[in-house]
């Protein structure tokens, strides 16, 4: 029996959405829908495939259906989320039970999905697990989920209204974001944990660029400990616009390492951080980052609005290396703000942080706040320090706390 796609917004579109990926190829390119195509479980995508949509056909998923909407099929490793060793950094990796944890001997190959509004319709599904900490039947609130594949690429897409991070990636390798929107509206119960871009652990070799939209929480994040755990090397993140945003990009090393990133061409206004390279979670070791380069930054304080929460919490600088790291070498150089907002410092280098060679130039700032605002402020230990061309109009360019053992 032939079954019908509807694409009216009404009637459930999984199953023959399903079977049309299932038996189209190596390509399948969908009709424009009358209304939207109403998913109830996520879309598996197979290796070697390449799904198109038009720009704006609009995929929404059904109220409570609780689900990602988009995934890729793979070898089953284990069952039973009983077997799974959780990491002991906190309850978001109990989320993992839900991924029946994959082979990481057997990835997915090449997959590609370009085109679509992907409508993860938050206000109806269950709240946040994240701000809830209720982990009901492997709920996770994630938008679309990618584990263990080796290339893979999303472009020309719009990721809409997600319960938490709109999309993950975990044992990704040889990847491609390009061409993002987020129109993100309202949280579930609150804007907060709505990430864009998410990478967990063991993700190489990568690019993500030109992504536009306010997020309400890291537009890209890096965190090498969450997920599978492990490196994350060799990442390019290029082109992001947004107005009153969270934080443009999170580095996150507390055990495993980040190396070789390189962030630039950043405009907007941000209410956190525009980049910070931070530890987050408590333990001995500190957070091992190498080789990051941040560069081109436009960027300035958004106002902290209530809907955040975020009141009385602590005010971030544009650029925060957080307590508790080390760094082999870090260059951040063509920093411009204009401030009206918050006159925090530009670059802050927490306590606890040591960095071997650390190159700041090319800054400059102008302040409108009538308040000081620091170019610099160093807690930790620099080795080697170069900075050059440092413009701040009259306030600090550099207030240092802490250690510098040699300026180059």
């Amino acid at each position: 029996m032939i079954r019908k796609l509807y694409g009216d917004g009404i009637h459930d579109d999984t199953a023959v959405l399903q079977d049309m990926i299932d038996n189209a190829g190596c390509e399948l390119t969908l009709p424009q829908p009358e209304v939207c195509y109403l998913i109830s479980a996520p879309l598996e995508l197979p290796s070697n495939f390449k799904l198109t949509l038009p720009r704006f056909a609009e995929v929404k998923l059904a109220a409570g259906s609780d689900c990602f909407m988009l995934k890729n099929k793979t070898r089953y490793l284990v069952s039973d989320p009983s077997l799974i060793n959780y990491s002991n950094l906190g309850e978001m990796y109990k989320l993992y039970g839900y991924l029946e944890w994959y082979a990481p001997d057997a990835p997915c190959q090449n997959i590609e999905v370009c085109g679509g509004v992907w409508n993860c319709n938050n206000l109806e599904q269950s709240a946040n697990p994240l701000y809830t900490r209720i982990y009901e039947n492997g709920y996770s609130g994630f938008g679309m989920l990618f584990y263990n594949v080796k290339g893979l690429t999303l472009r020309q897409m719009t990721l809409k209204d997600p319960v938490n991070f709109a999309i993950t990636f975990d044992r990704v390798s040889y990847f491609t974001v390009e061409d993002i929107d987020f129109d993100f509206n309202y949280g579930n119960p609150y804007a907060i944990n709505m990430d864009g871009v998410h990478l967990n652990g063991n993700c190489h070799f990568g690019l993500i660029r030109n992504l536009k939209g306010t997020c309400y929480d890291d537009t890209v994040a890096l965190n090498a400990d969450e997920g599978s755990c492990g490196p994350i090397t060799n990442i390019e993140i290029c082109g992001i616009w947004a107005e009153n945003n969270h934080s443009a990009v999170r580095l996150l090393s507390c055990e495993e390492s980040v190396e070789n990133i390189h962030v630039h061409d950043i405009y907007g206004t941000y209410y956190q951080y525009c980049v910070g390279l931070t530890k987050y979670y408590s333990g001995d070791t500190a957070g091992r980052f190498s080789n990051i380069t941040i560069d081109n930054i436009y960027a300035s304080k958004a106002e902290r609005l209530n809907i955040y929460q975020k009141d009385n919490t602590y005010v971030y600088p544009i650029i925060y290396l957080e307590n508790e790291i080390n760094i082999t070498d870090v260059t951040i150089s063509d920093i411009h703000r204009i401030e009206t907002e918050t006159p925090v410092e530009t670059i802050y280098l927490g306590k606890d942080v040591e960095i071997n060679m650390m190159s700041v130039r090319n800054v400059h700032t102008e302040n409108k706040t009538g308040k000081p605002m620091p170019a610099f402020v160093n807690n930790g230990k620099i080795k080697k320090l170069h900075m050059a061309n440092v413009e701040t109009n009259g306030d600090p360019v550099l207030v240092n706390n802490g250690e510098i053992v040699e300026n180059i």
